[in-house]
């Protein structure tokens, strides 16, 4: 016997009409009247309460209508593939949005995230740095070659180095490592990406663009005395941006 003939006759043999059946199930009759004329078919958790309500057995209830219980079971595996993709696509969208929300909120504080943070653009900015000659002894790095022997290291790196990225005079405070600047090219292009720097070119005065010129100081000692006035926090964090402008136009 098909379900709809089933699902009619234990309702009867209970005296519950469509109205009271729907009320038990919170459905409405249509859809009592809908199931008992084969139209359409309960789901299975709808299946599990009318077996309760109408005291029958599912295997009962089910017997004989082989065609509702291949729909039902496909029903079943649909679903389980819908949840299945549902959960991967659920879990893409927090990952991408988790990682985005991340990479925005934490640009410009470390060299490997910034490397390649796709929200952070490459740019080109010029610094001065100390050569051989206008080098003080604040400007050397110490390194420790053997155990009683130290090497003094100028551009190794070159540490907080004020780059300016544009003619608007908008600079950070970045590091990288050059080795020594020749004498008559005391001036460093940068490229980098946020604080992570990936190549530099020392260069002279002349070849630094004007517009970006005209925001810079021709000599390092100036630049010397911002880096030494930089607050700690701001050397840990390295989240200093901010504008430097001469006056000269």
């Amino acid at each position: 016997m098909e379900l709809s003939q089933q699902l009619k006759k234990y309702r009867k043999k209970t005296n519950l009409t469509q109205k009271e059946l729907a009320m038990k199930l919170n459905v409405s009759d249509k859809t009592i009247s809908s199931w008992e004329t084969g139209r359409t078919y309960p789901d299975i958790s709808s299946l599990i309460n009318l077996s309760s309500i109408l005291n029958i057995s599912l295997d009962e209830f089910l017997k004989g209508d082989a065609e509702t219980v291949d729909k039902i079971d496909k029903d079943l595996k649909l679903k389980g593939v819908y949840k299945k993709w549902f959960t991967i696509m659920a879990f893409v969208f927090i990952a991408i949005l988790g990682s985005f929300i991340f990479l925005l909120t934490y640009q410009y504080k470390n060299e490997v995230v910034d490397r390649f943070n796709p929200l952070i653009p490459t740019e080109i900015g010029y610094a001065a740095v100390p050569t051989k000659e206008s080098a003080k002894k604040s400007d050397y790095n110490v390194q420790k070659i053997s155990k009683n022997k130290t090497k003094k290291l100028l551009g190794s790196p070159y540490k907080n180095m004020v780059v300016t990225d544009n003619a608007w005079g908008e600079s950070m405070y970045l590091t990288f490592y050059g080795g020594l600047a020749p004498k008559d090219k005391p001036y460093a292009m940068v490229k980098h990406h946020g604080t992570y720097v990936s190549k530099i070119n020392f260069i002279d005065w002349e070849s630094i663009p004007k517009p970006i010129r005209n925001n810079m100081y021709p000599d390092y000692e100036t630049y010397r005395e911002m880096s030494q006035n930089l607050p700690q926090q701001a050397k840990w964090e390295k989240t200093v941006r901010f504008t430097v402008q001469t006056g000269k136009y």
